[in-house]
């Protein structure tokens, strides 16, 4: 038995925290590991990006969100999963998933989780350790014009080459297909939507085409289409030769880190009961 006040005292509190703990582990363990914890919708923002974090869901063994990157500046961005980290409980789990690029003033998604055991927690944080942005503002390649209809189908802007693959010259639209493939050490940025028409009576003419750009890595190789529509007073561009002017289509830039952040992730009462009902 004990007399000492003071000690009783420290024995109730350490009865009081054992049987608090114990407790939220039983309650842990009764949950059904199917049992979806849903997370408010939440941001994360610089001066280069603004990220938004939208239908977060934990299971037992899934943590899944949607991921969307605005591009707040005039230069291209890079956003990898692979430098996500889910801080869940004790448990720190990297993304696997491939890598989204962000055009100039433009927005970017994807939907990202990872899989493991125990993520069923009322709060977690996600760690985003860098994005990467690229320089838009490089020299453009200097690039011969490409006669059409085409005496050669082969095109070599530095470190790029391209082929045309397809050519349907017609009155009143003509649509070209070429591959490309980057051999460069840095990045290579290609933005054909940069590229016009100096049609048969000399009036320039701008790309139509859907195809806005994107950067590729030594090795890689990336399909596009250029699309010229008829101009009045242009000229026929399937009775009469024209020229492509590519213009600022190709060039070559550094990939540089810019800084990341956490971001903590809010249980949603509401949204929870609603999803399991």
């Amino acid at each position: 038995m004990i007399n000492n006040p003071f000690m009783k005292k420290i024995l109730i509190a350490s009865l009081i925290a054992f049987s608090v703990i114990t407790n939220a582990q039983d309650k842990k363990k009764n949950i059904d590991p199917k049992y979806v914890f849903c997370y408010k919708q939440t941001s994360l923002e610089t001066d280069d990006y603004k990220i938004y974090v939208e239908d977060a869901i934990n299971e037992d063994g899934l943590s899944k969100f949607k991921i969307r990157v605005f591009n707040k500046t005039n230069d291209y961005l890079i956003f990898k999963p692979t430098d996500v980290i889910f801080k869940i409980g004790s448990q720190q789990i990297a993304c696997k998933e491939k890598q989204i690029i962000i055009l100039p003033n433009e927005e970017g998604w994807k939907v990202i989780d990872v899989r493991g055991k125990g993520f069923q927690e009322t709060t977690y944080n996600v760690e985003l350790k860098n994005i990467y942005k690229i320089s838009a503002a490089a020299a453009p390649i200097k690039t011969e014009d490409f006669n059409l209809p085409a005496s050669k189908n082969e095109v070599t802007a530095g470190n790029f080459k391209c082929n045309l693959k397809k050519a349907d010259l017609k009155t009143d639209k003509s649509i070209l297909k070429f591959e490309c493939t980057y051999s460069g050490d840095a990045i290579g940025i290609l933005a054909p939507n940069k590229c016009t028409a100096k049609m048969p009576k000399g009036i320039e003419n701008t790309n139509a085409g859907r195809f806005k750009g994107c950067l590729l890595e030594k090795g890689k190789t990336e399909d596009f289409v250029i699309e010229f529509r008829e101009v009045k007073g242009g000229g026929d561009m399937q009775k009469n030769p024209f020229k492509l002017i590519w213009g600022e289509t190709f060039k070559e830039s550094k990939m540089e880190p810019i800084k990341g952040g956490t971001i903590k992730m809010e249980f949603d009462q509401a949204k929870t009961t609603e999803r399991n009902q």
